[in-house]
């Protein structure tokens, strides 16, 4: 057949498509396959019966692998032509992808990252702000884009619920990177063995040369143990082994070793957490045969959009950064205690219609690391504000830490404004997004932005 395309949404049927129904959780594409054959579609694939009778519909048992498959062959096979690097993980997804784009531009290799923030190769954006990792027909496409624009290399953040709906199947992978496994997406996953599974998936199913896994954590553990000998390790207890690690606000210092000899790195990323990502790159980088070098100036000027921005005026520090778990929000919290002269005060919601659980527990560590609470709205999508804020004062014993201001930007505005010489300021949870979503509708909003306006810098 001449294909012209291939869609999982029936509305972009055109004459000679593929149209692939796939199960959704919120619709069924098996409920619009007489639109795609009225359209046009030479072929449909279905995995359960539509009550229709045309030669064109071809049944088989998973429409999701198959949609990965075909999308792969249509786009010329691009993951095999580059060489893809998968990172997923709870946290630390954007800031690896975003070190190891770093270090190979510095080694004069062309690479593209897809992730949270865009989909773009050095100054050229493919997309702003879509899904961590994006569905199979833009996944492939976009892999197909950046090579025919030259890249050789592809960073990218694989999301759970991009492996469990197989939006990358299809994919061969370089190097794929575990950082680490904490409370998120229950209310998608349901439980954290679920998710862990979702996880373990880009481990399990897919081509790779390496697996490079977070050894210090015990789910990471799990992982080197279903992987074998495919696995290289990096943590306190890695192949890879961080030695010595510093922060401050100026950037952090860290020592490893590996294979038998030492190396140093700085970088003007600041954050414990930071060593996990630090080194995970550093060990994909070697692998890739990088010069220790090279590494070394490339992990040095990294800038990653809303994590741990820091603005500094009158003695105070104020830190804009996307923590929104709890396990984020505490080494957010933690390294920002380490830097305060003063006192450290907290601004931070919760997304609406996502895991209740972990509300309570992001309120519990904020009271364990913060002076003072100023609790407000995230995006609150369908729910109320208030309600959600109560989910989180659930967690919070210590009422007199607490102020409550659902309006984000006076939030901001009361904490910096309180804030006195040596204090610091964290405020978290949306980092570089430029919008607030609130009942079904986007508003442009930027925590970075009201800080700047506020401290004139």
């Amino acid at each position: 057949m001449e294909v012209k395309g291939i869609t999982h949404n029936s509305k972009e049927v055109y004459e000679g498509y593929i149209f692939v129904a796939i199960e959704g959780t919120n619709t069924d594409g098996h409920q619009f396959v007489e639109e795609a054959l009225r359209r046009g579609a030479i072929r449909v694939y279905v995995e359960k019966d539509v009550g229709i009778e045309d030669p064109r519909i071809v049944k088989v048992s998973d429409t999701r692998k198959l949609l990965g498959e075909l999308c792969h062959e249509f786009y010329g096979r691009p993951s095999e032509k580059l060489q893809v690097i998968g990172v997923t993980g709870t946290n630390g997804k954007t800031t690896t992808t975003h070190i190891l784009e770093s270090v190979f531009r510095t080694a004069g290799i062309k690479v593209g990252l897809i992730g949270t923030i865009y989909y773009r190769l050095g100054d050229k954006v493919y997309r702003y702000e879509g899904r961590t990792t994006p569905d199979p027909v833009e996944w492939h496409s976009t892999l197909k884009a950046m090579l025919e624009d030259g890249a050789q290399v592809v960073c990218a953040e694989i999301s759970s619920h991009a492996l469990h709906q197989r939006r990358v199947w299809g994919t061969k992978f370089f190097t794929t990177i575990f950082t680490n496994l904490s409370q998120d997406h229950l209310d998608y996953h349901g439980d954290m063995e679920n998710y862990f599974s979702a996880k373990l998936l880009l481990f399990t199913q897919y081509p790779q040369e390496f697996s490079v896994i977070n050894a210090d954590d015990p789910y990471g553990k799990r992982i080197v143990s279903v992987v074998g000998k495919r696995a290289r390790t990096y943590g306190k207890e890695g192949d890879l082994r961080i030695t010595n690690f510093e922060t401050s606000l100026e950037g952090s210092r860290l020592e490893v070793e590996y294979e038998g000899k030492r190396y140093r790195f700085f970088s003007h990323l600041r954050g414990e957490f930071q060593a996990y990502n630090l080194s995970a790159a550093i060990l994909t980088a070697f692998l890739r045969g990088i010069d220790p070098q090279v590494v070394e100036e490339g992990v040095k000027d990294v800038r990653v959009p809303g994590r741990f921005e820091t603005y500094r005026k009158d003695g105070k520090t104020v830190i804009v950064d996307y923590a929104h778990t709890p396990d984020a929000l505490e080494k957010l919290l933690r390294t920002a205690r380490g830097i305060t002269r003063g006192r450290l005060l907290v601004v931070f919601g919760a997304g609406g219609n996502r895991d209740r659980t972990k509300r309570p527990l992001m309120g519990e560590v904020a009271q364990n690391w913060a002076d003072v609470i100023v609790l407000t709205s995230d995006n609150p999508r369908w729910e109320d504000p208030i309600s959600i804020i109560e989910d989180i004062m659930e967690g919070i014993s210590q009422k007199n830490k607490v102020l409550v201001e659902p309006d984000r930007e006076k939030a901001i505005r009361l904490a910096v404004e309180m804030a006195k010489e040596g204090d610091v300021v964290v405020i978290a949870g949306k980092g570089h997004e430029d919008y607030q979503e609130i009942k079904g509708v986007r508003y442009p909003f930027s925590d970075s932005a009201v800080v700047r306006e506020i401290l004139h810098v």
